[in-house]
């Protein structure tokens, strides 16, 4: 005979594990993934050009080039991952993707590229040979390819053969090639490929993804928390939500960055819970089963602890930015200033920054601290880091404005300092 459901025994412990804060904030870290998710929202209109694109280069048996801009975050990878799949799927051509950080060398790229249509089988065929057998195949009969290279800045060398020599690959008699071409700089193609724009066929096409907005954050996240609200409430506050859009926004408009805030807030409470169960354990009958929510408070920790006071700081406060920071602000401001180029490497920088420091009679720190010191100021979004293999190769340029880094600087004796010196030169 079954029970009904009335006279069914329940075991107290296995009900609050079922609805225990951890599991709930095991289901909340989850939805704030940063893997490719099987929607995009507020990315509609790049997704359609991209498809504008392909249908109608693919349709046409038309080869050609397009280079997607813009900052690390604004969905560049996930919408043209999606459009990936979408290709496979109807089998209508052959797509290859590369993210040009796998490889040690740019020059290694062609090995890379002519393995992946290899079935990945490595090769190590010299720099001609892997070029001669990709242009072969890419200009050879058969179906359509879609080659995407993923953070193709990377690539960024002497001469820019490399580049060149890709963005040419579409113009060859009888190709069969549509390149994509990911990176964040929006002036790539203007700036490191001035050829390009002397040879219309050769000139790709530019779609640039803007950062996203606090609006837009706020729709992502709640859409991503929607089916996890209990009773009509989620385990992250509103107004916490709003206020983690409006912080991550007022940097750059990051969603990775946006959704790691919160997933790094809700680890932080699940800490907290998990501690205070051990320290009270009591009765499992006892203990709450409605979860302990995250507030603005605990946004704001993090916020804190990922961007410093770029962001966390309130108006009329001084900034309290970390004096190796300021003294590598200055430091890069000067590089620009005195006409040393816009971009230089970490290795340089560190030359620099030793050079000032000495001049203020101050002690610098050693590389590798002064690498740490940049990986702060990167994610507060001063400066911009193009990732190496040798970190001290890796290159750096401001990701502020000079009038919105000389702001941050003002009413600062020793960086006033610092800086007048440098402008005046040694």
């Amino acid at each position: 005979m079954l029970l009904s459901p009335q006279r069914i025994p329940l075991s107290p412990r296995k009900d609050v594990l079922i609805n225990s804060p951890p599991d709930c904030y095991q289901n909340v870290k989850k939805a704030l993934h940063t893997a490719l998710p099987d929607r995009l929202l507020c990315r509609e209109a790049e997704m359609k050009t991209v498809n504008d694109f392909l249908d109608v280069h693919l349709g046409d048996e038309a080869p050609g080039s397009l280079y997607i801009s813009g900052a690390p975050g604004t969905g560049k990878t996930a919408v043209v991952s999606l459009i990936r799949q979408r290709l496979q799927e109807e089998r209508t051509c052959q797509s290859v993707y590369v993210n040009c950080m796998s490889v040690q060398n740019p020059q290694a790229i062609f090995n890379k590229i002519y393995s992946e249509f290899n079935h990945g089988k490595e090769l190590s065929l010299s720099v001609k040979a892997a070029v001669q057998k990709l242009e072969k195949v890419l200009s050879s009969k058969g179906s359509m390819v879609v080659l995407i290279l993923d953070e193709i800045d990377q690539l960024d060398c002497r001469n820019q053969e490399i580049l060149y020599t890709m963005f040419e690959w579409p113009t060859l008699a009888n190709s069969r090639l549509v390149l994509i071409g990911i990176a964040n700089a929006l002036d790539l193609t203007d700036r490191i490929l001035p050829r390009l724009q002397a040879r219309p066929k050769c000139r790709p096409q530019l779609l640039n993804f803007t950062p996203y907005t606090k609006d837009q954050l706020i729709k992502v996240l709640k859409d991503r928390l929607q089916s996890l609200e209990l009773n009509g409430h989620s385990v992250i506050e509103p107004s916490a939500v709003q206020f983690c859009a409006m912080k991550v926004a007022a940097v750059a408009g990051d969603m990775r960055k946006a959704l790691d805030v919160c997933r790094r807030a809700v680890e932080a409470v699940e800490t907290e819970v998990r501690k205070q169960q051990v320290l009270s354990p009591g009765s499992p009958s006892k203990r709450p089963t409605v979860p302990k929510k995250i507030g603005v408070a605990h946004i704001l920790r993090i916020v804190n602890t990922v961007y410093g006071s770029k962001v966390s700081s309130q108006p009329g406060q001084v900034e309290t930015i970390p004096l190796q920071q300021k003294l590598a602000m200055c430091t890069l401001l000067m590089v620009v200033r005195q006409g040393k180029g816009k971009e230089t490497t970490l290795g340089k920088f560190h030359e620099f920054y030793s050079s000032v420091c000495k001049g203020q009679k101050l002690q610098p720190v050693d590389q590798s601290e002064f690498f740490t010191v940049c990986s702060h100021m990167e994610t507060r979004g001063i400066i911009r880091i193009k990732k190496s293999k040798d970190a001290r190769n890796a290159k750096v340029n401001l990701g502020l404005d000079e009038k919105e880094l000389e702001i941050a600087l003002q009413d600062k004796t020793l960086l006033s300092a610092v800086l007048d010196k440098g402008l005046k030169g040694k």
